[in-house]
């Protein structure tokens, strides 16, 4: 009876330390903006329509459609890409699409819903999952329920459907609260049960389409106790679908179990500016930081969270890195060694730089002769290491090495793999030796970058770094 019991709790042991759902453990997520990414059929293109590759505005379009995303699938695979989040696909009058028009209809210009469909099933056939982004916070000022409020005023059934005066005043400022005090985004008024009831609608029509999760934008702004009974009925209809919110913070009240599976990890992003990017942050000082993020959430979520380097709310991270390909490349081996699940934006593979929105939004580079290539084929050669070694997915992370301003390295290991990986961010070498515990004693080799054979019998690991670079060390047996 005993033994019985035990097994249970190491049952339940194991699960408690599983990503929700298990099948992140295996992912890397792109995302795509779409009017950004590829035009696979001109005939839906907006009037006008800006050039592909001039500069992004506020409220241009270039043609990105849901028919060039079903294109470019050869390409995501051949990059190991095997999840997308796409931005919002719903009616809405902007580029951005987060000023919905009408939650049940794909955008004229992005498709209808038979390429929808059609780009589901061709996803899942190429075994590449899909995120889909909820803007529930808010509408577009030319929803249609707003705009009969605003037409027949006292006389509208939906007056309870904002918080808002009669008539209602959209200029020169707005008498209904909006998001960001913006009038073309009138805040929904989820104190309103018929709110409620029609995006929990909404959100199980599209979660039926075979959809796996959503990303929640701005979830913060609505009311709490709302994202339970969300959640509740989207993993009643799925139960392995990904939850991810889009708190900029501290996320510990929304991963409690009842709300999201995991967060936008900006506080992360945020520690690897600091450090890769700009340089400003010691080694201890970044490791100690990121021990804090983690003791923050159990391990569950913290291999669950959603880890990106840019998105289109901030500016791309080679541009905060001032262009500097060695910084971009280390920050790429931490984000596909570093445990969560790494998120790729589109075009950071291939070394896209840009401001601050709109400028992070520019149209995807197709020309591989602009590309830069080391980026490209280290993204594809992580990527493939990530897949390819349990440890990089499921393995416990410990700290090897805090050496200064630029030299940092961590063991992630599982089972009987053993992968260390350091960094060198300094413009000089550095000279380093980490004590191996008896378990790790033996032959080592480079595993990424390969360069020459592997060490020798080892006892301490001695090695020197050469300025700016970032490798893999593996343990063989």
């Amino acid at each position: 009876m005993q033994s019985k019991l035990t097994v249970v709790t190491a049952e339940q042991d194991r699960k408690e330390l599983l990503p929700n759902p298990a099948w992140l453990e295996d992912r890397v997520f792109y995302q795509i903006f779409p009017d950004r990414f590829y035009n696979g059929d001109p005939t839906n293109d907006p009037a006008p329509l800006t050039p592909w590759g001039r500069q992004p505005e506020l409220f241009n379009f270039f043609g990105g459609d849901l028919a060039g995303i079903e294109k470019k699938i050869p390409y995501l695979n051949d990059l190991g890409i095997n999840a997308l989040y796409l931005n919002p696909i719903f009616d809405a009058p902007s580029n951005h699409k987060y000023d919905t028009r009408d939650y049940l209809r794909i955008a004229p210009e992005f498709g209808d819903l038979r390429v929808y469909l059609r780009l589901v099933k061709t996803l899942r056939q190429s075994g590449i999952r899909l995120l889909l982004d909820g803007v529930f916070n808010h509408t577009g000022d030319q929803f249609w329920a707003f705009r009969d409020l605003v037409r027949r005023g006292s006389a509208s059934p939906y007056q309870k459907w904002y918080h808002c005066q009669l008539p209602i005043i959209q200029s020169p400022q707005p008498n209904y609260e909006c998001w960001w005090g913006i009038g073309s985004l009138p805040k929904l008024n989820f104190y309103t049960p018929e709110v409620i009831r029609y995006i929990l609608r909404v959100v199980a029509f599209w979660t039926l389409t075979g959809i796996d999760g959503w990303r929640l934008d701005v979830p913060n702004e609505v009311r709490a106790d709302f994202w339970p009974v969300f959640r509740r009925l989207v993993k009643a209809l799925n139960p392995e679908a990904y939850l991810v919110g889009e708190i900029w913070e501290d996320a510990t009240a929304w991963l409690q179990g009842d709300k999201f599976d995991a967060v936008m990890n900006y506080p992360l992003r945020e520690l690897i500016m600091a450090f890769f990017a700009k340089q400003e942050m010691e080694a201890a000082a970044f490791d100690r930081e990121l021990a804090n993020l983690r003791a923050r959430y159990s391990e569950a979520v913290t291999r669950s969270m959603f880890n990106l380097l840019s998105s289109h709310d901030t500016p791309r991270f080679l541009t905060v890195c001032r262009g500097n390909d060695r910084r971009m490349l280390q920050a790429l081996l931490f984000l596909f060694t570093y445990p969560g699940v790494p998120v790729l934006y589109y075009g950071d593979e291939i070394g896209m730089t840009g401001e601050k929105d709109p400028d992070c939004r520019r149209t995807m580079i197709w020309e591989e002769t602009r590309w830069h290539r080391e980026i490209y084929q280290a993204t594809k050669a992580l990527i493939r290491l990530r897949k390819t070694r349990m440890a990089l997915r499921r393995g416990e992370f410990k700290t090897a090495l805090t050496g200064g301003r630029g030299v940092y390295g961590y063991w992630r290991l599982y089972g009987q793999d053993r992968l260390l990986i350091l960094f060198n961010g300094t413009e000089r070498m550095a000279e380093v030796a980490i004590a191996l515990p008896p378990e790790g004693r033996g032959y080592w080799r480079p595993l990424y970058p390969v360069v020459g054979k592997g060490l020798g019998f080892l006892d301490q690991f001695r090695l020197a770094l050469p300025p700016g670079s970032g490798m893999i060390w593996e343990q063989i047996k």
